[in-house]
C-alpha cells in the first residue's frame, strides 16, 4: 500500500498533468479563428491521434487535432493558379485547409464540420504567389479529420 504522502503526490501530479493537457487544447483551439496565429512559421497544436502518409505528390492523414499544423511548403518563382484535388471529411469538431502566402495572408480553401456533407473528392484552387507558400490544417475541438491532397509541386511533411 502507498503511504498517504505518496498518494497525495500522485494525485497532485495527475491534477497538474490534466490541467496542462486541458489548457494546451484550449490554447490550440484559440488558433482556429485567429489568422495572426495561423500565419506564424511555427505550429500550435495538440494532437491526440496522427496517422499521416506522404508519397510523391500525395498527402493522406487521419488526425485528431486542435490548432494548426503545416503539411506543405512551396517556394515559387512566379504567381500562378493551381487546381488541386482533395478530400476532407470531419467526424467531430471543425477542420479547415488554409493557404498562407509569402506575405502571411491566410486564405481558407475549405472548411467543414461534423455536420457538413463529407463526401467524395473535390478540387480547390490555390493562388500561388512568388515566394514561400504554405498549407496548414487547422482543427477545432479535437477535430477528427480525414484528409487527402494531391499536389505535384512543393513538399509535403508530416508531424509523426
Amino acid at each position: 500500500m502507498l503511504s498517504k504522502r505518496k498518494r497525495t503526490l500522485i494525485a497532485a501530479v495527475a491534477m497538474v498533468v490534466s490541467l496542462l493537457v486541458g489548457c494546451s487544447n484550449d490554447v490550440a483551439d484559440k488558433v482556429y479563428d485567429d489568422n495572426s496565429k495561423i500565419c506564424k512559421e511555427y505550429d500550435t497544436f495538440g494532437m491526440d491521434n496522427s496517422n499521416e502518409k506522404v508519397e510523391q505528390g500525395l498527402y493522406k492523414a487521419n488526425l485528431k487535432i486542435s490548432g494548426d499544423t503545416t503539411i506543405w511548403e512551396y517556394k515559387s518563382d512566379k504567381d500562378f493558379d493551381l487546381k488541386v484535388p482533395y478530400n476532407l471529411s470531419v467526424k467531430s469538431g471543425k477542420g479547415k485547409i488554409v493557404l498562407i502566402s509569402p506575405d502571411n495572408k491566410v486564405t481558407t480553401l475549405v472548411e467543414k464540420s461534423s455536420k457538413a456533407d463529407n463526401g467524395g473528392k473535390e478540387s480547390m484552387m490555390l493562388s500561388i504567389k512568388k515566394g514561400n507558400n504554405r498549407i496548414k490544417l487547422v482543427g477545432y475541438k479535437k477535430a477528427d479529420m480525414n484528409v487527402e491532397i494531391h499536389l505535384d509541386k512543393g513538399n509535403f511533411k508530416t508531424n509523426s
